[in-house]
This record gives structure tokens, sequence and C-alpha cells, in this order.
């Protein structure tokens, strides 16, 4: 019982197959492409050789009129017999294997119709006259392997038969010629045929480079065309996330204001005593958990409007000494809390900063918590403000913490990302701040990034733009 083949082997088989096919059809178009020149050169070659034997030359024999034009007239109907076939290949192509049989035959019956001229013009006896017509079938024979040598089947159907007779003529006349002819006949046609074998592996090759080239442009282009569908996608898909936590923000901000308003009524007790000081210190927790819900809700939000692109900064000249006052002002308690000390410097050289105010302060604040997060008790953290070569300005908040390992710095701008598991035990955190500190820099025009490696500190910078050569306003 014959072993069936696996998958593998049947796909191996079919890859195969599929390459066969479009060889031959690629040998196929080659061959047919040639078919229109040679149906007219065929018969312009046919009459000038015809030419030599109506006695105008009369050393190689005259042949009557009939024969002549029997001659001229089956090499004429010859080329409108291949007109039909070469049509009907352009117009379908289809099934190779089949075109393939078809031209065979056609070359077979033209390999027949040229080996019957030597037996109807050959001349007994005339030196010349043979000379020629076996020099001319020579000459045929290398003709043809210029359009025909595609294929061996192809070649051999068209010329066998055509050598075949020759040489029989050649020996039925007889003769001391007749042995120096059939040895020039066989002789060309197994150098042409050898020489054809080179032209088909060079076409092979050909072919086979055409075909990866082929190859790797549908591959290409399915490529292309999957990764812009897998954009489309994800840009479809970012968008509804981004509106989904547009929406969501509002959506909770609106009963987390009550949260917050009634916490703190209760916490202050402005309607009167609430009985048990216990549950005022709730309602502080209360209060103080809903603050920080509804900071990670605004980031949120802002992270959203960012990547929506509908966050929108008025740019202008500030005082950038107040603004990072104002920023201290909201971290100082935790500065308190931890030991920490802080120092800022600004550069003697900065007279201004072109920035929005807002989100100045909104860098600053998310810099300078995730440096009091991340930074042990009592240690110090530095906000340094100097000019840059382009005009600009360059933000640095430095720290004396554990550091982050290098190999991770492209990961800390991510949204929702933490660096390790030990910032999310030691200092909780969502990951938004360092995302959202990229963000209001990138609306700026400016870029934001980080220097550390492990048990060095954290250097976060921010570079701001010049501001345009009109002159803006300065606000205090």
């Amino acid at each position: 019982m014959a072993r069936q083949p696996g998958p593998g082997e049947k796909e191996k088989i079919g890859k195969a197959s599929g390459y066969g096919t479009r060889m031959l059809q690629a040998r196929l178009d080659l061959m047919v492409a040639s078919m229109p020149s040679a149906i007219w050169l065929n018969t312009c070659v046919t009459v000038s050789w015809m030419l030599p034997f109506t006695g105008l030359f009369p050393l190689f024999g005259t042949i009557h009129w009939p024969t002549i034009g029997f001659v001229i007239v089956m090499q004429v109907l010859m080329g409108l017999a291949a007109r039909p076939l070469y049509r009907g290949y352009r117009r379908d192509p289809e099934c190779p294997d089949r075109w393939l049989r078809r031209l065979a035959i056609f070359q077979a019956a033209t390999g027949v119709l040229w080996g019957m001229v030597p037996w109807l013009i050959w001349v007994d006896g005339n030196l010349l006259n043979n000379v020629l017509v076996t020099t001319t079938i020579c000459a045929y024979v290398w003709a043809y392997s210029l359009t025909r040598a595609m294929h061996a089947g192809v070649y051999l159907s068209g010329v066998i038969p055509t050598v075949a007779l020759t040489i029989a003529r050649i020996v039925y006349g007889g003769g001391p010629i007749a042995l120096p002819l059939v040895v020039i006949t066989l002789i060309t046609f197994c150098v042409v045929f050898s020489l054809t074998y080179g032209l088909r592996r060079s076409v092979e090759v050909m072919l086979r480079i055409r075909f990866a080239n082929d190859d790797l442009a549908v591959e290409l282009r399915d490529t292309r065309d999957d990764a812009l569908r897998k954009r489309f996608e994800a840009e479809a898909a970012n968008a509804s996330k981004t509106t989904f936590l547009a929406n969501m923000s509002h959506e909770l901000r609106t009963p987390l204001n009550a949260i917050l308003g009634f916490s703190e009524l209760i916490a202050s007790e402005t309607l009167g005593p609430v009985g048990t000081a216990r549950y005022r210190d709730y309602a502080g927790d209360i209060n103080e958990s809903g603050r920080h819900l509804l900071s990670l809700i605004n980031d949120i939000l802002d992270i959203a409007k960012i990547e929506s692109g509908k966050l929108e900064i008025a740019p202008t000249i500030i005082d950038p000494k107040s603004a990072i006052d104002g920023a201290l002002n909201v971290i100082q308690l935790r500065l308190r809390e931890k030991g920490q000390t802080i120092a800022v410097e600004i550069g003697h050289d900065v007279d201004g900063l072109y920035s929005d105010e807002r989100a100045f302060k909104q860098i600053v604040i998310n810099l300078l918590s995730n440096a009091v997060k991340f930074t042990p008790d009592r240690g110090h953290i530095s906000i340094s403000l100097k000019s840059t070569a382009n005009g600009g300005c360059e933000l640095c908040v430095s720290d004396n913490g554990p550091g982050i390992s290098a190999s991770l710095l492209d990961q800390i701008f991510m949204p929702f990302n933490q660096v390790d598991n030990r910032y999310c035990r030691q200092a909780g955190g969502t990951g938004l701040g360092l995302s959202l500190v990229r963000g209001l820099a990138q609306l700026h025009g400016g870029t934001a990034w980080i220097e550390s490696d492990t048990g060095k500190g954290v250097k976060a910078y921010v570079e701001f733009p010049p501001p345009p050569r009109a002159p803006l306003r300065r606000t205090a």
C-alpha cells in the first residue's frame, strides 16, 4: 500500500506544481511573443531563398515555377495558421499545458514543411545546389534556436523533422558530397542544441529572479496593506479609548464633586457637630481620598484630551519663579511630612519663559510629585531652569532617590506604566504623571526626557522652545 503524503508534503507539492506552472507560462509568453515577427520574417526568407533556384543563377540549378510557388504558398499558409494561434493565446493564456501541446504540434508541422523543401528543390549532382540547400537548413536550425529555445520540447518538435528529412534527402541523393553534408548538418544540430541548453538555463535564472521580485513585491504590498489596516484599527481603538476615558472622566467628576462637598461639610461640622469625633475623621479621610481620585481623573482627562488633540494651550511669556513657587505650595505639605529639602535655581539669563502658565505648573507639580514620592525621607530635591542655545529654556527636576535602570527609561513615559514592582509597593501611583508631562511638553513644541541609572537618582528634563519673534505680552 502506497504511503499517503502528509500535510507538509502536500503543501510542498502544491508549491512546486504552482512554480512549474508559472515557469511554463513564462516560457510560453516568451515564445509566443516572437510569433508575429517570425510569421512575416519566415515568408520573406523563403521568397529570398527561392530566388537562386528560379534560373537567375543557373549554377544553383533551375526549379520549375510551380514547385517554387508551392513552397512559397505553403510557407505563407503556415504563417497564416500561426496568427490565430498567437491571438488565441493572447486572449486566453490559461491552461499552459494545453497551449504547449498546440504550440508543439504547430512547430512539428512547420518542421515537416521545412524538411520537405530539400526534397522539392534538391538537384542531384549539383554541388552548389546541394551545399546551398544544406547551409540554408543549417541556418534555419540556428535561427529557430533564437525563438523556440526557451522550451526543449517545442524546439526539438520543430527541428528534428527538418533535420531528419534533410539528412534523408542528402543520403538519398548520394554522391561524394553526401557524407560531409550529413556530418555538417548533424554537427550544426548538436552544437545549436548544446547552446540552447545554456540559453534555457539563462532564461530560467532570469525567470526565477523575476518571480522572486514579483513575489517580494506582492508580499511587500500585502504587508503594507496589513500594516495600514492594523494602523487604522489601532487608531480607531485609540480614538474609542480616548473618547471613553474623556466621557467617563466627565461622568465621574459630577458625583465626585458632591462627595467632596458633603465630606468637607461633615469634616468641618459646618452645619453642626457630628456627635462622634471618629465620624469627623472618617469624613476627612473620605475628602482626602476623593481629592486624590479627582486628581487622578483630571490627569486621565488631560491625557485623553492630548491624545485626541482637544487640549488647547495659550503660551505667553510668564514669570517662571512665580509659577514654580505656586507648584511648591501644592506639594509643600508632603515635603514636610518626609523631611525632604528642596532647592530652586533659576539662571540669571532667564528673563521669562514662553509657556502656558497652567500647563507649566502642571509639569512642575507632576515632576515634583514623582521626586517626592520616590526620594527617601530627608532626601534632597532640586529644581533648575536655564536658557538653551536656541533661546528656549530647559527645566530640570532632580533627586537623590534610588534611580531607574537605564533599560527602563523608554517605558516610563507610557500612560499607566510603572517602572517596576518596587515602586508600586513603596510609592503606589498610576504612572500618568510623566506621560502627561511629555504630552504637555510636546504641545508646546518641546520635549521631555529622563536621565538616570540604578542608585544614581533621577534627573527629569523638559525643554521649552524659544518664543516667536513677535513681541508678546508678559503675564505676572
